[in-house]
């Protein structure tokens, strides 16, 4: 995940800079990157039976069926 994030990171900075992302600062941006991925799990982790309540879908005939969630497991484990 951090991975992404550095990449989603790199990718915005050259929407709006004109000039290449620069290398210094790399490890601290990393860091942070971390950090937030941590955190994004962590709170996943914490909070998944809140995140889906409810899946509504379409039939053929165009009608839709909601059902209630009741539980939620996502599967995370962060060491």
């Amino acid at each position: 995940m951090t991975d992404a994030i550095e990449a989603a990171y790199a990718a915005e900075w050259q929407k709006v800079k004109p000039n290449p992302l620069p290398d210094a600062g790399k490890d601290d941006r990393r860091l942070i990157f971390a950090g937030v991925a941590r955190g994004i799990l962590q709170y996943l982790s914490d909070h998944h039976n809140e995140l889906l309540t409810s899946i509504t879908t379409q039939t053929p005939d165009g009608s839709e069926i909601t059902a209630q969630v009741t539980e939620t497991d996502l599967g995370i484990t962060i060491s």
